[in-house]
């Protein structure tokens, strides 16, 4: 059962989620979609099957992903990560859910793991999302060739995986990265091709040229550095700030901000005989809609088009196909 600030800190991120999504209705909303309720006001767009022209894998017959249900995560492949699950199926992954924390024996049942918007503890004094066991078996497991999708939002989340990231030579940043400042109408990030923000990368390029991805939609997020193994997938222009409050989702006029240019939202990176992606922003690969399926949110964007590619992509890279 989650405790009463859990459900709090759950329902401050929803809350966040509708202040932008309301814009977003404004300014590029279309007509209502079907939709299955997960828990107000978020649904899972069960209506979202973008074409897959050339699967991966015939239909159940390829890798097993395992996605992470055992670390506080706020997406899960029965919930607000059901179209991403969706999607890995008809490419022909065989996706499973991860009920227990992380053991080598979890792990050898998987080709992919996926952990997708782990959460900090709810109550202070709880042990944190991972143990250092937890952390060192899964970097052993990638170092052994494992491949691990890692993938984390804005603050507070990042906190999450703090050190997991780190194990990994990644700096995450407990922030917002918001499209100018904080006013509760903002527009999603978009990354492309031809202007350098979306890289030069296999996992832009896919197998073929209907593959290639031409430009991406994010939805806040936070920015992250990485060592230099990994090479950068999303990154930040000049113009973007990485805003830090005291109390979540109040924004002041004093709300300190640093530059966030040059850093990442999404980087690969081989490590050992394994492969580790990382997203620092989690609705991306979402396909979600909120007032009674009006507002659309995540892969089903209209600014989110190559999305639902890009994480065809991903996995594919993480796969050993790019």
């Amino acid at each position: 059962m989650r405790t009463q600030k859990g459900i709090f800190n759950k329902s401050l991120k929803i809350r966040f989620a509708i202040f932008v999504l309301v814009f977003s209705m404004v300014s590029f909303g279309s007509g209502q979609q079907t939709a299955s309720k997960v828990e107000p006001p978020r649904t899972a767009d069960e209506s979202f099957h973008p074409e897959i022209e050339n699967p991966a894998f015939p239909l159940g017959k390829g890798p097993v992903v395992l996605i992470d249900e055992a670390h506080n995560n706020f997406h899960t492949a029965t919930g607000t990560y059901k179209p991403f699950a969706t999607l890995l199926k008809r490419d022909g992954y065989v996706v499973k859910r991860a009920k227990t924390k992380i053991t080598l024996d979890l792990l050898q049942s998987c080709r992919i793991y996926v952990i997708a918007d782990a959460q900090p503890p709810f109550e202070k004094g709880d042990p944190p999302t991972f143990s250092q066991l937890e952390i060192d078996i899964l970097n052993n497991w990638v170092r052994g060739g494992g491949s691990l999708f890692l993938i984390t939002d804005h603050m507070p989340d990042p906190v999450a995986i703090k050190r997991l990231a780190l194990s990994f030579g990644i700096q995450v940043n407990n922030g917002y990265v918001l499209n100018g400042y904080f006013s509760g109408g903002e527009r999603p990030l978009v990354f492309k091709t031809s202007d350098g923000s979306l890289s030069d990368h296999p996992v832009i390029k896919g197998r073929s040229p209907s593959e290639k991805v031409q430009s991406i939609a994010t939805f806040t997020g936070s920015a992250f550095k990485a060592g230099p193994d990994f090479q950068p997938i999303m990154v930040f222009g000049p113009e973007r700030r990485s805003w830090i409050p005291k109390e979540l989702q109040k924004f002041p006029p004093d709300t300190p901000s640093i530059s966030v240019a040059g850093w990442y939202q999404g980087a690969v990176s081989e490590f050992g005989k394994g492969r580790i992606s990382f997203f620092s922003e989690a609705a991306m690969f979402t396909a979600q809609v909120f007032n009674q399926g009006k507002v659309r949110f995540g892969m089903n964007h209209p600014l989110a088009k190559d999305n639902a590619q890009l994480l065809l992509n991903v996995m594919h890279w993480l796969s050993g196909l790019l």
